[in-house]
């Protein structure tokens, strides 16, 4: 019995280990240094820096051209320097770091793809190129919807309208909202599907709203396509692991996590810790309640090599601070929303997509206090059961014993 207790016991304490998270101080600016050049123009570029113990880990958020995130981590004190007249123009070159960053990695939101699900697959890879359209993030006019800033998180909000593709000349209407945040400590995001997050992470969340569709389209879907673009070893494909998880009660009905991680360089001796990852819970919902009625599901897809710069990538930030260089991982990563039988994207015209983009080790779910206290409860109450009638038993029986030792005499 006493075992048993103990074994229970080591489980809740290792079920309640919360770790020591490690706590930055956030210090951001919103187009750093760029006065009379960016006066009267349409620029968002947060520069965010999150101050370590050790080092600080620098994001930069920027909406000229396709949407893209930098991180890099440097010693502390590092300092951004961006040369906004080439930076705008998207020289390369045009930003750099006072000091070498340890490690960087950057991801372009490159592509939105709406694909005709014919068969109702939610397969995008079953689609032929006719029943493709390709919307390219850099033709949305992008507006600073709310921007906010304080020492415990960074919370910017985007909204892309009137796309107009000038190649093509194809317009639609419609908007994609896209919300980045930034923290301080390890914690859950407010908004569902309450992804965990850590210090070195910052979280997007992607909602297609009202979007209109290819009007021969009768089954409209959409995929998003990532551009990853960094640190990583570039002869090896990132790393997709889903993950079964312990509980549901951040994400109700949702016990799975995706993690795709960055490859290490051959000299790291396969040391995974150091690199950057993506993480998501696989679900998309198709109302702004976000609740479990409204959830649909989301499907990733094996990541692809580039094997040169596209113009994506030219077109982004990150060939203002990569240029031309070689040996860089580059490759694309493809996740499509929406399951089979959910009546495709007509039936609401709405769909979100959220995941975290983070340094070092992805954050792991634990159970909160509640459920601890649920497991504890459930443990401990029979336990306890089974000592008060063990000692009632040894109470009961004393009696019996005394009676049978003053007899024999």
């Amino acid at each position: 019995m006493s075992s048993s207790l103990t074994v229970s016991l080591l489980l809740v304490v290792a079920l309640a280990d919360p770790g020591h998270p490690t706590r930055r101080t956030l210090r951001s600016r919103l187009n750093p240094d760029c006065d009379e050049t960016c006066r009267g123009r349409n620029v968002t570029t947060l520069h965010l820096s999150a101050d370590g113990p050790n080092d600080t880990l620098h994001y930069l958020w920027d909406f000229i051209g396709n949407p893209s995130v930098l991180l890099a981590l440097t010693p502390p004190s590092t300092s951004l320097n961006i040369s906004w007249e080439d930076y705008l123009a998207r020289r390369e070159n045009s930003v750099h770091f006072s000091e070498k960053p340890t490690y960087s990695f950057g991801m372009i939101i490159n592509k939105i793809i709406e694909f005709n699900d014919v068969n109702d697959t939610a397969l995008i890879d079953t689609a032929d190129i006719a029943n493709m359209n390709v919307l390219h993030l850099e033709y949305f006019n992008w507006q600073r919807v709310s921007l906010t800033q304080n020492n415990d998180f960074v919370y910017l909000n985007m909204e892309g309208n009137s796309y107009h593709d000038t190649a093509k000349n194809i317009s639609r209407y419609g908007s994609i909202k896209l919300s980045l945040r930034g923290f301080c400590t390890l914690d859950h995001a407010d908004i569902v599907p309450h992804m965990l997050h850590t210090e070195n992470s910052t979280q997007i969340d992607i909602i297609l709203d009202n979007l209109q569709t290819n009007e021969t389209f009768s089954n409209s879907r959409f995929a998003i396509e990532l551009l990853m673009v960094g640190g990583g070893d570039p002869d090896i494909l990132m790393f997709v692991d889903p993950k079964k998880s312990l509980d549901d009660e951040h994400t109700p009905g949702i016990f799975e996590i995706v993690e795709v991680r960055t490859p290490p360089y051959r000299e790291l001796n396969g040391a995974l810790n150091g690199g950057a990852y993506l993480q998501w819970r696989p679900v998309s919902y198709n109302s702004a309640l976000r609740d479990v009625t409204s959830s649909t599901e989301t499907m990733q897809y094996s990541p692809k090599r580039i094997s040169k710069y596209t113009n994506a990538v030219k077109n982004s930030m990150l060939y203002c601070y990569y240029g031309n260089a070689t040996n860089l991982l580059l490759q694309k990563l493809t996740i499509s929303l929406g399951s089979k039988g959910d009546g495709f994207y007509k039936k609401t015209n709405y769909l979100t997509w959220t995941f975290i983009i983070g340094y070092g080790t992805p954050p792991e779910e634990r159970f909160s206090s509640l459920v601890i206290m649920i497991i504890s409860i459930g443990l401990g109450l029979p336990l306890l059961i089974m000592v008060i009638t063990g000692l009632y038993l040894c109470i009961r029986r004393m009696p019996k014993q005394h009676g049978n030792v003053y007899l024999s005499r």
